[in-house]
């Protein structure tokens, strides 16, 4: 990701003085606590690709998939509907494993010509109390790491991919965004990207980009602080077209200044919630997005939580996140990091609302943090999937900004706000600050972290103490076929300059349309997979008279 060269250059405290510290910890909890799926299989691909793939006689297919953690025992199963046709004990190590299928089913009779669905299902005996299961490798490793969020749509093949945000307050490392599979490896299209967007960096006064998060449309919806918290989403891959998500014409209030995004829903109704976080804010707000995944124009949000005639909290909310029943959990902003003792602070930092009723509430089924040494200076929230626990990123406090102390995470019931265990150190026993966290939909926890000195920063993933087995739907689908049909392209038609076509051929397979100026020397100007046997193509032809044709890809 950063070379070690640069990394080890800002770590020098002169450089890196404004910087805002994170953390890393190791997790303690009592053995009794519920089991809990956390070793499970992201990134499944047919014959390399997230598309689709083909088993023809002659002509095997190879599964590949990635575990997040070292597994027990795996299994690989093909299904034709609900019917399990073929079983393979798959690898078990951490990373990359493949099985190949020849299209022969268990009692090894071909299998019949049409579709089948892979499922893969992961074991593992877990562990007796919060696990590391990430490393100190460079997979790992980011220089100024900001929010994070992992994608837990399981129809997505995207299912598993983790976001990591980078904020330098100099030019020492780009500002943008991470992206890494479950095991930590880099992405296929590559590990870093600024989507197109000018990210500023920032560092610890406006940090750009900041938080972030996975919407239902599997779309990734990043804030950028420096803007009072303008949100832009893009899409898995973090190609250049983003939508402006949240804009200016949004806040129509007095000095407002916006920390989130916490994004939910389905894909047809996303609600995006975000927390007023100036001096006077208003409190937590949310917006309905419309079918392009944005606010619409001068929609200025709905206010769910309010700070206003004595309400909790007491002060000005940092972030929001909502529980499946709907319950908002809100922690407080009360960044004084010129704290040399905390004892004596009283002032609540983490809050249950009851879901919004149509009116903004000003009470809180339960608050806690008052007097807790670890609970200062809050920064980030999350809730599990299953709405059991509310994760707390907290910076700590200290009169040297660079060394804060108490930092940690701290992990809450949501019930009744009991705390079920505080972190307070890393792998290494060092004292910690850290920003974000957030959770997979397995249960694992995550997190953005910088150990004190500058010593190490980047994320990790803690696994819940239990046994544990999850199962995973591939996306792709395979096509089992006797024979290919070769595809056919009909006269094309030109439109305002493209020639468009109508290719002929069978579902699930990739096809490659091919130009040549003599028939003799073929060159590929686009490929094409589709679930369907035709599909339309268009194509910006150049200014030259050529032949078109159409053959399956390799």
């Amino acid at each position: 990701m950063i070379s070690a060269v640069v990394k080890e250059a800002c770590r020098n405290k002169a450089c890196c003085h404004s910087y805002l510290l994170w953390v890393g910890f190791v997790l303690f909890v009592c053995a009794c606590f519920p089991a809990r799926a956390n070793v499970y299989a992201s990134d499944i691909r047919l014959n390399g690709s997230l598309q689709g793939g083909v088993v023809l006689p002659g002509h095997p297919l190879t599964i590949s998939f990635i575990l997040n953690d070292v597994a027990t025992n795996v299994s690989v199963q093909i299904y034709a509907g609900t019917n399990m046709v073929k079983t393979f004990d798959a690898g078990t190590n951490a990373g990359l494993n493949t099985v190949v299928w020849d299209g022969t089913n268990d009692d090894s009779s071909v299998a019949s010509v049409g579709a089948y669905n892979v499922r893969i299902t992961a074991n593992a005996a877990g562990y007796n109390e919060w696990t590391n299961i990430t490393d100190d490798g460079i997979d790992f490793d980011v220089f100024y790491p900001t929010g994070i969020a992992v994608n837990r749509n399981t129809n997505s093949p995207y299912y598993g991919r983790v976001f990591i945000g980078n904020a330098p307050a100099t030019d020492v490392t780009n500002p943008g965004i991470f992206k890494c599979n479950a095991d930590g490896s880099p992405v296929e299209e590559g590990s870093f990207s600024t989507g197109g967007y000018p990210w500023s960096g920032g560092g610890y006064a406006n940090p750009s980009p900041w938080k972030m998060d996975v919407g239902p449309d599997d779309r990734l919806y990043v804030e950028d602080l420096s803007g009072n918290g303008t949100v832009m989403s893009f899409d898995q891959v973090l190609s250049t077209n983003y939508f402006d998500v949240l804009r200016l014409d949004n806040y129509a209030y007095t000095n407002i200044v916006l920390d989130g995004p916490y994004v939910c829903g389905n894909a047809t109704n996303i609600q995006l919630f975000m927390a007023d976080i100036s001096s006077s804010g208003w409190g937590i707000l949310s917006w309905a997005l419309n079918s392009n995944s944005v606010a619409a124009t001068n929609d200025i949000g709905t206010v769910e939580i309010t700070t206003t005639n004595n309400s909790d909290p007491d002060f000005v909310p940092y972030a929001a996140a909502l529980a499946p029943n709907g319950d908002i959990f809100v922690i407080e902003r009360v960044q004084d990091t010129s704290f040399s003792s905390a004892e004596d602070d009283a002032t609540n930092r983490v809050f249950r609302f009851p879901s919004y009723a149509g009116t903004p509430d000003a009470t809180a089924l339960w608050e806690i943090g008052a007097n807790d040494l670890t609970l200062e200076n809050s920064t980030g929230i999350s809730i599990d999937p299953t709405g059991t626990f509310v994760a707390v990123a907290n910076r700590g406090y200290g009169s040297d900004p660079e060394n804060l102390v108490d930092g940690g995470v701290s992990v809450f019931s949501t019930k009744d706000g009991t705390l079920v265990t505080n972190i307070s150190e890393s792998p290494e026993g060092v004292t910690n600050e850290c920003v974000d966290v957030a959770w997979d939909e397995t249960g694992n926890l995550y997190i953005t972290y910088d150990e004190n000195s500058f010593s190490q920063s980047g994320w990790r993933a803690y696994s819940p103490p239990g046994p544990n087995q999850a199962t995973t739907v591939a996306v792709p689908v395979i096509q089992v076929y006797r024979t290919l049909t070769p595809p056919q392209l009909d006269q094309a038609t030109n439109c305002m300059g493209q020639l468009n076509f109508t290719l002929t051929g069978q579902s699930s397979v990739t096809y490659v349309v091919q130009q040549s100026p003599d028939l003799v020397n073929w060159a590929p100007v686009c490929t094409n997979f589709a679930l369907t046997p035709i599909v339309p193509i268009s194509i910006s032809p150049p200014d030259t008279q050529d032949f078109y044709r159409a053959v399956t890809s390799p």
